[in-house]
């Protein structure tokens, strides 16, 4: 009997995905995401959710969103909370994994690689940066304790200021990788998308439908289209 060896080829794929902003109990917003994410967790090795997953966050919130985390909890699946979700860390979520650093580390394919949603890496959100350093552990800790209505209420109105305390001119420097150490860094937050070999912002995923694919032949775009 004559045995024939026959080797497998295992693609290595990461998927990069940021700015959803599902907004909490719309169930289209839910169902769009869940269905994309299932179908790329056939194909993806790892999937990398890098902020702003939702449009905001309490904790208390979850039932509004329980198909979306239903969804995540998969040990494939890596979350980072954004700007507008950060209170995500505060809340039980079960399976999920979260990436509690604001910047995480990775190594791609020999490549050392820097995730983060965005938010500390810009030069011109001054605005944004007071808010972070001093509003942010104040908001996690008024989370615990404050009833669901008046977090409901502070969510939509930090939803608001969001939009009026970050410039549209903000902006990361193409050489942020250098500085941090790395040899790319990779995010989100400005919504506008830029791919160079040490800084990868991702599109707003909602806005545009396009996430980040990296694996053996590069980093690259990829659009909802390109997979129907």
């Amino acid at each position: 009997m004559i045995y024939q060896e026959t080797s497998v080829f295992i693609l290595t794929v990461h998927v990069f995905v940021a700015d959803i902003h599902i907004r909490p109990g719309v169930i289209e917003d839910s169902h769009r995401f869940v269905t994309w994410l299932t179908r790329v967790k056939e194909q993806a090795s790892q999937i990398y959710v890098l902020g702003d997953l939702f449009d905001y966050w309490y904790s208390g919130i979850e039932s509004r969103a329980g198909a979306v985390l239903e969804a995540l909890g998969s040990p494939q699946i890596h979350l980072m909370a954004g700007n507008r979700d950060f209170l995500i860390r505060n809340s039980r979520t079960g399976p999920i994994h979260i990436i509690h650093e604001e910047e995480h580390y990775l190594s791609l394919f020999d490549r050392k690689v820097l995730i983060a949603h965005g938010h500390t890496l810009t030069d011109a959100d001054r605005g944004f940066r007071v808010l972070h350093r001093y509003g942010w552990p104040l908001l996690a800790y008024m989370d615990r304790r404050l009833p669901a209505g008046i977090k409901e209420r502070c969510a939509r109105f930090l939803v608001k200021t969001s939009r009026a305390i970050r410039p549209p001119v903000a902006r990361i420097d193409p050489a942020i990788a250098l500085k941090r150490g790395v040899n790319t860094v990779i995010c989100g937050h400005l919504h506008r998308p830029f791919l160079s070999s040490g800084l990868i912002v991702l599109p707003p995923f909602f806005d545009t439908g396009q996430w980040l694919i990296w694996d053996e032949q590069g980093p690259r775009f990829s659009t909802e289209t390109d997979e129907q």
